[in-house]
């Protein structure tokens, strides 16, 4: 057995087979991070299934990368999108609880990236990302206190109309090389299963995945398509963060993946909803 608590597994290709023969060796609470010089988001997501790997860190952000996962790894500080920017670079912050405040502050955030000399390319991605990210915060994160979805029976039309019953926030800043943003919810309930499992099925699935159906499932796979950095930190029962970065230049692919989860709770969140969970709860309706 390999005794380490905290990993870093290097790859050359995707060579599955190698992870397949490493992971049995560890530790149950491993925590594993993939380094490997390139990986398409199929190789990510099969990277990341194993309960002990939950970051992967693709090509030229191997020094950054590297360190800002070691840290989080090591001090449990998992908050914050401070940790993947320059000291001293100021950070932007709005509160919301309804759809209009989303639309003001998608709007601001789009504002200060135009400012910020953003290309139009990179706006367009930021735009996206905020839309599915604060939807997401708003609407699908939200539960009773049976953990219950506050809106799954409510059309996402109407759900527009009403307010969330906690606040959401979002954070966003600009440095020399990229655009960087933070949405965080109060429910602490996305699950490391949940993300995978939406992306695979867009990835997959032969026909378009239903809006209305797969909302918030098909809003995780078109973040992970738009940012260069996508890192989910959950503390359950509390708070959700998702952070995203955008280089300054032209889009480019993915290249930061991480699932850092607070050990407080995180038996909880092992497993969370799947498209066939919905589907088979869609049936019994």
């Amino acid at each position: 057995m390999i005794p380490h608590r905290y990993v870093f597994y290097a790859m050359t290709d995707a060579n599955l087979e190698a992870l397949a023969q490493l992971v049995p060796k560890l530790r149950e609470r491993a925590h594993v991070a993939i380094v490997t010089p390139k990986a398409a988001l199929s190789d990510l997501t099969k990277y990341l299934r194993d309960d002990r790997i939950n970051h992967v860190i693709v090509g030229e952000d191997l020094e950054n990368g590297v360190f800002v996962t070691a840290q989080k790894l090591l001090t449990g500080d998992i908050f914050g999108i401070e940790k993947y920017l320059p000291p001293n670079t100021p950070v932007h912050y709005a509160r919301l609880r309804d759809f209009e405040g989303r639309g003001k502050a998608i709007q601001t955030v789009l504002d200060f990236a135009e400012e910020s000399k953003m290309r139009r390319q990179v706006r367009s991605a930021i735009g996206q990302v905020c839309e599915e990210l604060l939807m997401n915060a708003l609407y699908d994160a939200p539960v009773d206190a049976d953990g219950r979805q506050v809106f799954a029976e409510i059309d996402p039309h109407d759900r527009t109309k009403t307010r969330s019953p906690r606040p959401v926030s979002i954070r966003y800043a600009a440095t020399d090389d990229m655009f960087a943003v933070a949405v965080r919810d109060r429910f602490g309930r996305l699950a490391k299963n949940t993300i995978l499992a939406y992306i695979d099925k867009c990835i997959t699935s032969p026909n378009q995945i239903d809006r209305k159906t797969y909302g918030a499932g098909l809003g995780l796979y078109l973040v992970a398509n738009a940012a260069a950095t996508y890192v989910v930190n959950v503390a359950y029962g509390i708070a959700t963060e998702v952070v995203c970065t955008f280089d300054r230049g032209a889009k480019t692919p993915l290249r930061l993946v991480g699932v850092f989860v607070h050990p407080g709770g995180a038996e909880m969140l092992k497993q969370g909803p799947t498209p066939e969970s919905v589907d088979q709860d869609l049936s019994r309706g």
